[in-house]
């Protein structure tokens, strides 16, 4: 089957903050989980999306002044999507990080027997708490012993794409994850090439930017991890685009 991807949160922002040469007009982004089932390992939750832990309840100072900041409000939860395809949360073997901002992660407590998948780790546990909070990073969203149910995306094998390569995550060329570095550390994707479908994550906020080659010029850029990276991602997912695949983001408008 297809990934199911479904809106966690909104959040309203001006389109020229995310997008050169944008309009002043107000857009309201998405803020993306998916759910796809593995014929032998059941379903895979792919990020979290916001959830409440971000916007309530005992949080550091620091994530309350983010959530203050970014205000999004919350929609559907992945275990609202889950009991719709057969399944629970204790269902969940595995979870997918595309990456570690709080938009992608404040729902990995939810998933208390799933292992978690993902890159970037030992750099992100090594940096200094300003760098974290600099990049959005709150680790106080992950559950404690993540660093024993975590399976770092390096230790799976590789294997040839149409337009690079990318790592075979259960060994059947069914879901290969790829590296897609710049906007923060670990950044990756998802790749089903039976369906020429990637899962880009935040590579960009909006399709547009990378189809049209517009990243942001502005504050938006303060987030990117490496920005020369960033633009090396974008021309890999155009290159895929021209080799038939579409491309899905987590934050792409919601109309």
């Amino acid at each position: 089957m297809r990934p199911v991807f479904a809106n966690s949160a909104t959040l309203s922002i001006p389109e020229w903050l995310v997008l050169a040469k944008g309009h002043l007009r107000t857009i309201k982004l998405g803020v993306r989980f998916g759910v796809w089932v593995h014929p032998r390992h059941g379903p895979i939750v792919i990020d979290t999306g916001y959830g409440p832990e971000v916007t309530t309840g005992r949080r550091s100072l620091a994530l309350r002044l983010y959530a203050g900041v970014l205000r999004p409000r919350l929609e559907t939860q992945p275990e609202d999507v889950l009991p719709d395809l057969g399944f629970r949360a204790d269902d969940v073997k595995y979870v997918f990080v595309t990456h570690f901002h709080a938009d992608h992660i404040s729902g990995l407590r939810r998933f208390p027997k799933a292992r978690f998948i993902a890159a970037g780790w030992p750099k992100i546990k090594a940096q200094p708490m300003w760098q974290r909070l600099r990049h959005g990073l709150f680790t106080e969203l992950l559950p404690d012993d993540f660093a024993e149910r975590l399976i770092a995306i390096e230790d799976f094998p590789i294997a040839d794409l149409p337009f690079g390569r990318g790592h075979d995550l259960f060994g059947d060329a069914s879901l290969l994850a790829i590296d897609l570095p710049g906007h923060a550390t670990g950044h990756c994707g998802l790749v089903w090439p039976q369906h020429k479908l990637i899962y880009a994550a935040d590579a960009q906020w909006l399709g547009e930017a990378i189809a049209e080659d517009r990243p942001p010029r502005g504050p938006a850029r303060w987030v990117y991890d490496d920005e020369a990276a960033m633009t090396d991602s974008m021309a890999l997912l155009r290159r895929a685009a021209l080799a038939g695949y579409e491309i899905v983001l987590c934050h792409d408008p919601i109309s």
